[in-house]
């Protein structure tokens, strides 16, 4: 038996192969490595806003509370090797009130390795805690 070659039939693999990478494999790639950093991120800011908040209603004085707060979202920054965490504590500081704290965290649309980010968004977590009633007695 003999092969048949057909007209036009050579060196199409050649071409069809990086093509193929390049359009298909490529960004798909891509999406695997960006979308894993969106439910990070959100992990994070939730976590260092409840352990914000915890913070900033236990303390002995607001000062020191929203000092410890602000420590603590930096740290966690810091851990998670994030550009920063931003904090908004709410609510006043008083027996028996409900403080709140909100940690803003920037989430890349999409971060292409060796080119770099190419958009944003930001997302907010809040947790609210309770300054105890009798605490300071």
């Amino acid at each position: 038996m003999t092969a048949r070659r057909f007209r036009g039939d050579a060196g199409q693999a050649a071409i069809e192969l990086p093509l193929g990478f390049l359009w298909i494999l490529l960004p798909i790639a891509v999406i695997v490595m960006v979308i894993p950093q969106w439910p990070e991120r959100q992990t994070v800011a939730t976590a260092a806003a409840k352990e914000a908040a915890t913070l900033y209603a236990t303390a002995a004085t607001a000062g020191d509370g929203a000092a410890a707060a602000e420590a603590a979202v930096a740290q966690a920054a810091q851990n998670y090797g994030l550009p920063s965490l931003q904090l908004a504590l709410t609510g006043s500081w008083c027996r028996g009130c409900t403080v709140t704290a909100a940690v803003t965290v920037d989430i890349p649309a999409v971060q292409v390795p060796l080119v770099g980010t190419i958009g944003s968004t930001s997302w907010t977590a809040t947790s609210s805690s309770r300054v105890e009633d009798y605490g300071s007695l």
